[in-house]
């Protein structure tokens, strides 16, 4: 009995082995970022100041900051002559996006001179011939001015309405034509005037221009003003604030939105090219 007691008694109190230290985990290498997927945006001569534009250059920031290798590179021209050497300027990256239908010509005469870098053109007007390393994002104007023609012609209290347009190019009379329709169809009885944006002033740039003309129709009794066309466009809603009436804006940021907005036609421009960045 007091032999097992003291067996049990050492066997308790003896002192085990010291254990090998654990090795340090290695630490799992970072990938190299090389080479680097390389973007390029070259905005239009309105530069953020356009809706499509700055949405496009969102999609752009949005993509890269989700990819682990990737840079993005913002092209500002100051005039349309400038679009052409930008565009090859820049094709040595590995995707070059032209943001505005006002490049369409240049971006086509670029791709195929460059067919080994990769061109995406947003929004164009008239589809572009097929052009094997470009492709193209289209986005459905002609529904989203019949809408705002729809709200305006429910809203109005005057029985007139009016939209300020840019410079007649085939999107201009796209939106004139479909607002027209839009109001028309749920208030049969409803008047629409509309304006051009003048050739002399700067293409979807004149804003002071859509001011005046929207404060013009507004004098006229027209109550719900429709502003599309760029910074032209801007312009007119802000006509339309100055002068008490409701406006509809064409894709602008909410924050950016003057107090007569009622409602925004948006075309989600920034997801569509944070996908094709992505793809």
């Amino acid at each position: 009995m007091i032999c097992l007691l003291m067996l049990v008694q050492a066997g308790a109190s003896g002192v085990r082995p010291a254990l090998a230290p654990s090795p340090s985990p290695t630490p799992t290498p970072t990938p190299a970022c090389a080479p680097v997927f390389r973007v390029a945006f070259v905005a239009d001569v309105a530069g953020l100041r356009s809706s499509v534009d700055a949405a496009g250059w969102r999609g752009v920031n949005q993509a890269v900051s989700e990819a682990a290798c990737a840079s993005a590179e913002l092209a500002l021209p100051t005039r349309p002559s400038e679009y052409r050497r930008l565009l090859q300027d820049y094709a040595g990256r590995d995707l070059v996006i032209a943001g505005s239908f006002l490049m369409t010509d240049a971006v086509v005469e670029i791709a195929r001179t460059n067919p080994t870098t990769h061109f995406v053109l947003v929004d164009p007007i008239v589809m572009p011939p097929d052009v094997p390393n470009l492709a193209v994002l289209t986005f459905r104007s002609d529904q989203a001015a019949f809408l705002a023609g729809a709200l305006a012609g429910i809203l109005t209290r005057s029985h007139l309405v009016a939209g300020v347009y840019g410079p007649a190019g085939a999107m201009d009379t796209t939106n004139r034509t479909f607002f027209e329709r839009g109001a028309r169809y749920v208030s049969p009885g409803v008047r629409v005037l509309g304006a051009y944006q003048p050739a002399a002033s700067a293409p979807y740039a004149d804003p002071a221009w859509g001011a005046a003309q929207a404060r013009s129709f507004v004098h006229e009794h027209a109550d719900v003003i429709f502003g599309t066309g760029g910074t032209t466009g801007q312009g007119a809603l802000l006509g339309a604030t100055q002068s008490g009436a409701l406006c509809i804006s064409e894709g602008l940021a909410p924050s950016s939105e003057p107090a007569c907005v009622i409602a925004t036609s948006v075309k989600f421009v920034d997801r569509g090219v944070k996908m094709t960045v992505a793809d």
